[in-house]
């Protein structure tokens, strides 16, 4: 079993309705096809949409994941991200709110993040034509972006760091890149094109020095092959490979041993006999092992894997090895063999075990995945006994993911618990303690459970249907612990742990925990993200709580209610308020609805909109966001932004529907040729003199820039009123102030006014294109920036 469906708290599908699913689990997995044996096995996992991968010269494997931007502004919401996919590797990915954060330890962090955008194609660029900085960088194509990112990433213990700033080979605006590849030239090649968008194919030069290149001798041209994993690098390292004969192994195996050699030629020479043959001999690997080079260690165990349990002894050399590379390429060498609980381990248990108290996480996690093979009773007493905070609490998770019984699994909570109390617990090691602690609750839950029909797992890979976690789990007792140790600590000044430290004692149920929380909210509009969890947190906590503070939580539901975030935000905020007051009484619910009027009920008139608005749309009127859908008000400015900038729409925007928009919401202060009034600036020559950019910045954020001829004044008067508008005139006695274009100028004599200033905010008001749909916003910048009626 790779993967799990580990989320503690219960999951909440989408807010807008994307892939409405009972399933849970991982997600998004890479395979690896066998052609000789026509199977194909789970290479790594948990990921959104990833679209392509690449390998650097090393063999590793990377992709560029998506985010879900409808989550923005949501606890759960996770850039666009670089990955480093190792075998075995989950990638935190799940639906709706059950992504993982990046401190779980039974996932993986990313190499970086990337904030918004469209991860399409990926390359490393290992030819000659560029910069030698340019030498193994990952190349990423983002669509909607309009960018080609080039990273050197640089190996830090078992993974890899990106290199220096992020830094784009590519950009334009529009420039939707679909893929990236290396040509036989050594220059990069993409292509374009998408949802109406221009395609074609580019070529990206290069006009300054070009690297020197020496005479190689035909094996050491194979060695350093120009993008040796490409169709057409492949195809001439197997000519190369006809052409040598029988000096093709021996020449390989005689570079593989050359200490004189250098490292990265030594290490390619072994991957070239594993991937063209014939397979690098076990005594080869064996001694290989003994270099000092870790590269050349790192391939030589890699092979190992690949030819099976026959070189079990140079990944058990490599459990022990000083390098993490080659300690987690080890770990992984003896899942590729076969290791298995039911058969002798093929390496020491203690050298397996040693692993999870790495410094390095992803050695961690991959002796961890490792041990979850290795046979219990070997290792299963060395976890409760382990005293050290690292690889015991490491250790806790194989544990907890092999555990026969529900019973078995106490015997860890209570270990857990008096680990609780340890006051030299650093941050991340409370996080670690309370994540095992969560899927000790989870696994309880699951195995309490009916087993499931012989075609479904547990694992949540097939047809799973997600089991309800419950505080019955645990025992009462054992919740009274856990509470009474952590209360004490909650909040943290580090908000990942509050946020932990909020669901674990949320679940244990004591009364004192849920109060506690409640008056834990940041004030106001703070941290919206923070507030969301610990409302999430909640939402089953409220049974025995005063009518007080059922209306304290509803009034941060109200706050809630106005935030802005991704297109599935209203949604989620809806469904978590449903679910909040599930257990509500009917005059309690009254209560809710008085207070967030938003999410009550809806009314016939509302109910039957919604119902033609879901004639038209695939989400269906059950949705909450579909049905109280109103244009962009819920989606947050930065977020409409980005979609209007950077997303192509499906269908092209039009300025003749957009015509009526402008008559609606600009006409009465804005002209644009022979349509609208000329109050504020006239709009007849945008499209020559701005750019797409700044009409949609001006529009969402009016105050961010207002030109001097229609700067606003702030006028106080004796009489305690203030007023803002345009001066219409003014003398020596007197000033007119123009509010809005429908008015007449108000006149104020100057002995009544107690103060005048300059007013930052602008007379166009926040908010004016709300009630549109982003199309709508489209086709209104399309009228815009189109040619002007006559």
């Amino acid at each position: 079993r790779i993967w799990r469906e580990s989320q503690f708290l219960p999951v909440m599908q989408d807010g807008r309705g994307f892939g409405p699913s009972t399933k849970e689990g991982a997600h998004g997995t890479v395979h690896r096809v066998n052609r000789a044996t026509n199977t194909f096995s789970i290479q790594a996992g948990a990921l959104l949409n990833a679209y392509d991968h690449a390998f650097n010269l090393a063999g590793e494997m990377f992709t560029f994941d998506s985010d879900m931007e409808w989550d923005i502004n949501m606890p759960w919401y996770r850039d666009v991200r670089t990955v480093h996919m190792i075998p075995g590797g989950d990638n935190g990915y799940r639906n709706g709110s059950g992504k993982f954060p990046p401190s779980y330890q039974d996932a993986l962090p990313p190499v970086r993040d990337l904030g918004r955008g469209s991860p399409v194609g990926v390359e490393f660029y290992q030819a000659r034509a560029y910069p030698t900085a340019m030498r193994d960088a990952l190349l990423e194509a983002d669509w909607s972006r309009g960018r080609l990112l080039y990273t050197p990433l640089t190996r830090k213990g078992a993974s890899y760091v990106a290199g220096g700033a992020r830094t784009e080979l590519v950009h334009g605006e529009p420039l939707n890149i679909t893929d990236v590849e290396v040509g036989p030239d050594g220059l990069v090649y993409f292509t374009t094109g998408g949802r109406t968008t221009e395609g074609g194919v580019f070529r990206v030069t290069y006009s300054g020095q070009k690297p020197a290149t020496a005479k190689l001798t035909p094996l050491l041209a194979a060695v350093r092959q120009p993008q040796p994993l490409s169709s057409w690098g492949h195809a001439a390292v197997a000519r190369a490979k006809a052409d040598l004969g029988d000096g093709w192994a021996r020449g390989l195996e005689k570079l593989a041993r050359d200490r004189a050699a250098r490292g990265e030629d030594r290490a390619q020479a072994v991957y070239l006999l594993q991937r063209h043959g014939p397979a690098p001999p076990v005594t080869l690997l064996t001694d290989l092992m003994r270099e000092a080079d870790a590269d050349v260690r790192a391939a030589a165990v890699f092979a190992a894997g690949v030819q099976g349990s026959k070189a079990a002894a140079v990944a058990a050399a490599g459990l022990k090895d000083m390098s993490p590379l080659v300690q987690r390429r080890a770990a992984e060498a003896l899942v590729r063999m076969g290791q298995s609980p039911a058969a002798e381990s093929l390496a020491p248990v203690a050298d397996v075990y040693a692993l999870l108290g790495s410094p390095d996480r992803f050695v961690r996690f991959a002796g961890r995945l490792a041990l979850q093979r290795t046979a219990r009773p070997a290792w299963r007493d060395r976890v409760l006994l382990d005293t050290h905070l690292v690889r015991g609490v490491e250790a806790m998770v194989a544990y907890i993911f092999t555990a026969p019984d529900r019973a078995d699994l106490l015997s860890l909570v209570d270990r857990q618990i008096a680990l609780m109390g340890r006051s030299d617990l650093t941050v991340d090691g409370q996080l670690r303690l309370l994540r095992a602690f969560q899927l000790a609750a989870i696994e309880a839950a699951r195995l309490t459970q009916p087993a499931p029909p012989a075609n479904v797992r547990r694992d949540g890979q097939v047809g799973f249907q997600p089991q309800t976690i419950t505080a019955g789990d645990i025992d009462p007792a054992r919740l009274q612990q856990v509470h009474q140790t952590l209360i004490g600590r909650f909040p943290s000044t580090d908000e990942r742990l509050t946020r932990e430290l909020a669901s674990v004692l949320a679940f244990c149920g004591q009364p004192q925990a849920s109060t506690k929380i409640l008056t834990a909210f940041p004030k106001g509009d703070t941290n919206p993200a923070l507030q969301i969890h610990l409302l999430l947190a909640l939402r089953g906590a409220t049974s025995g709580w005063t009518a007080a503070q059922k209306a304290s939580l509803m009034d941060v539901y109200a706050r809630a209610a106005q935030w802005r975030g991704g297109a599935s935000f209203p949604g989620f905020i809806n469904l978590l308020f449903e679910s909040t007051i599930a257990g509500f009484s009917a005059d309690e619910k009254q209560m809710a609805y008085g207070r967030v009027p938003q999410f009550a009920p809806l009314t016939e008139a509302e109910l039957a909109a919604a119902t033609a608005n879901s004639a038209r749309s695939t989400r269906g009127v059950g949705n909450p966001a579909t049905a109280r859908s109103r244009g962009i008000r819920a989606i947050s400015r930065e977020e409409t932004l980005d979609e209007q900038i950077f997303t192509p729409l499906r269908t092209p925007a039009s300025p003749a529907r957009g015509r009526p928009h402008f008559e609606q919401a600009c006409a009465q202060c804005h002209r644009f040729g022979s349509v609208g009034t000329d109050f504020g600036p006239d709009l007849t020559t945008l499209a020559s003199r701005f750019k797409k950019r700044d009409v949609v910045e001006a529009i969402l954020w009016p105050s961010k820039a207002v030109s001097d001829q229609y700067q606003s004044v702030e006028v106080a008067t004796t009489d305690k009123q203030t007023l803002f508008g345009l001066v219409a005139r003014e003398d020596a006695d007197k000033i007119a102030i123009q509010m809005t274009p429908s008015e007449r100028p108000i006149e104020i004599a100057k002995a009544k006014i107690a103060a005048r200033k300059p007013s930052p905010v602008s007379l166009m008001p926040e908010g004016l294109v709300d009630d549109l749909s982003q199309s709508q916003l489209a086709d209104l910048l399309a009228f815009l920036l189109s040619p002007p009626p006559q």
